[in-house]
């Protein structure tokens, strides 16, 4: 390690036209990845990713992204020759399976440590390499019920609450993500990254939670890494030089949209240990249940940080250590069945100390790189690389408001995403960049009760979510499989984009388009019975569906473990046809 004549080492291994890779982290764009060549940087995924006009858009202010930028890559993979690879080292990565003979990955760096596997399954494999980097953990009881994403101040948020209530939504959890105050910015409205409750929006922000508290409602914040230029946290960090300093060793000004932010200097043991009393102070100590730690993937290249390694080398470890320092709290209060946050960014190793993943900032719009799909398709990537538990911002984030492209969510885009989520671990909605551009549940009586339709759904299957989350605490497999990973003999599961199982036993095809009230899916072997009615199909072949809104194409394997006890679940249920 102490060599510097080389800087980069290249692995190179035999492999062939006929072994498919897969994993590589959070993917949003492919699945199979045999035939491109891509980097492994955790970064910004950026707005429309090759979605045309939304990246044309973007691009025009930089924000485009491209189909392999992503928050969380892994370097680990699983091929279908039934052989696994993990490399631990945190450098920057480039990976080439564009050649037939051999694949190759180059580290930036002059030694590589890592892992090879070989297996008769690729759930086995799962189980070897998580058993090395790491497992997640159980979901606290109260996290399988409808996570409502409101902001607006106390009374606003209250009467969305008592209203989704109403609709006999069974209401788990409220994340108030603007606990902090809200500011205008150039690009919408955005938080103050000040870690300091706003009295004004929430006074007495720790009675709010506890009368949420009494109405069996866990209340969730929002945190970053990042810190205004404002307030006592601010100015504790600077103080301390907590913070990340450029070149000149000043303190790193980021531009953060609209505004510009410090990063917390994570390599420092005592900032490391500082921030966690401010998580533990500011928001369980105001009774917070969990809360969204965001950001983790935006350490600048060039910056100067306290453990004096290069800030390149340290960029894909910093998303680790945020998600170590958010889990650290946790333990250390002694709250690991209570408390739970949830994270966008990763590298190897996040799955060890994360509670939860969620997808970041899709586009409010159907889009294959950055849209609807690509949450069906992150979701399958990011299970076949070790994170087990993971969801999706129900109808996306970001909006594009443009002459000739107004990217705004739709009712139809919100229902087809609401039941899309309601098969996986988290059913938790979110208002988006531009809440009053977006279609909303709360907008009126029939968004109320579709939302409540679907949350009732996803809560009927709590026990059986509760099963397959033992699955993935115990063995390391994803709550979300890619039909690959249950049906690994069938070579037509392999090109599977847009369906895959919850469990073993549940086959779930969301429509991924508008206009569309049938859906074409695979089904594998065996029997498969509908979940609404009395049809059951036989497996091996395609299948064209009808999925009408609120009855979405989802099928149970017949005579398979949980086939009655979920199908009787969901008819005990009060729902509206």
């Amino acid at each position: 390690p102490e060599d510097s004549t080389y800087n980069r080492i290249a692995l190179r291994f035999v492999s062939d036209s006929s072994e498919h890779f897969l994993g590589f982290g959070e993917q949003f764009s492919h699945l199979d990845l045999k035939g491109h060549k891509f980097p492994l940087l955790a970064q910004e995924q950026g707005v429309g990713r090759g979605d045309k006009k939304t990246t044309a858009i973007a691009k025009m202010v930089g924000a485009e992204g491209n189909e392999y930028s992503t928050y969380s890559p892994i370097p680990f993979f699983l091929t279908t020759k039934n052989r696994a690879m993990f490399i631990e080292n945190s450098e920057y990565m480039e990976i080439d399976l564009t050649h037939n003979e051999y694949a190759e990955i180059t580290v930036w760096a002059n030694q590589i440590t890592g892992y090879l596997w070989v297996a008769d399954s690729p759930l086995e494999l799962l189980s070897h390499y998580t058993e090395v980097s790491g497992r997640m953990p159980l979901l606290p009881d109260w996290a399988f019920g409808t996570w409502l994403g409101v902001q607006g101040g106390k009374e606003h948020v209250m009467r969305i609450v008592a209203e989704a209530k109403a609709a006999q939504n069974p209401i788990t959890a409220l994340w108030i993500q603007d606990w902090v105050g809200k500011r205008k910015t150039s690009i919408g409205s955005r938080l103050w990254w000040t870690w300091e409750s706003d009295e004004t929006s929430y006074p007495n922000l720790k009675a709010f939670c506890k009368e949420m508290n009494e109405q069996n409602i866990h209340v969730l914040g929002y945190i970053n890494s990042f810190l205004a230029d404002k307030g006592t946290v601010y100015q504790k960090a600077k103080e301390n030089h907590f913070l990340v300093k450029d070149k000149e060793n000043n303190d790193y000004k980021i531009p953060a949209g609209g505004f510009d932010a410090y990063l917390l200097d994570l390599s420092n043991p005592e900032a490391f240990n500082w921030y966690k009393s401010v998580i533990k102070t500011n928001l369980v100590g105001n009774g917070f249940s969990g809360w969204m730690a965001d950001f983790g993937e935006w350490l600048p290249h060039d910056a100067v940080i306290h453990s004096q390694e290069s800030a390149f080398d340290y960029h894909n470890n910093y998303p680790v250590d945020w998600i170590r320092l958010n889990r650290e709290v946790i333990q250390e209060l002694n709250k690991e069945s209570e408390l739970v946050f949830f994270n966008r960014s990763g590298w190897g190793f996040s799955n060890r100390y994360s509670t939860l993943f969620w997808e970041g900032d899709q586009t409010v719009n159907w889009g294959k790189h950055d849209g609807l799909k690509s949450a069906i398709t992150g979701l399958l990537s990011s299970g076949m690389s070790g994170i087990a538990i993971n969801h999706s911002d129900i109808g996306g984030y970001t909006n594009i408001s443009v002459p000739f492209l107004n990217s705004n969510r739709s009712r139809e885009l919100f229902y087809r995403w609401a039941e899309f989520a309601a098969f996986t671990p988290v059913f938790r909605t979110h208002e988006g960049l531009k809440p009053q551009k977006n279609f909303q549940f709360y907008n009126d009586s029939e968004g109320q009760a579709f939302f409540a339709k679907m949350g009732k759904i996803h809560f009927a299957l709590k026990d059986y979510l509760k099963h397959v989350n033992q699955e993935a605490t115990e063995k390391g497999w994803p709550m979300i499989r890619h039909p690959y990973l249950v049906f690994p003999k069938d070579k037509n599961t392999l090109q599977l984009k847009y369906q895959f199982f919850l469990g073993n036993d549940l086959l779930v095809i969301p429509v991924t388009e508008p206009d569309k009230k049938v859906v074409s899916g695979y089904f594998p072997q065996g029997q498969w019975e509908s979940l609404w009615k009395d049809e059951v199909l036989e497996g091996e072949t395609y299948h064209t569906v009808s999925a009408p809104l609120g009855e979405p194409a989802v099928f149970i394997r017949k005579n398979g473990e949980w086939g009655n006890r979920i199908k009787n679940s969901i008819q005990a249920i009060d729902i509206v046809r």
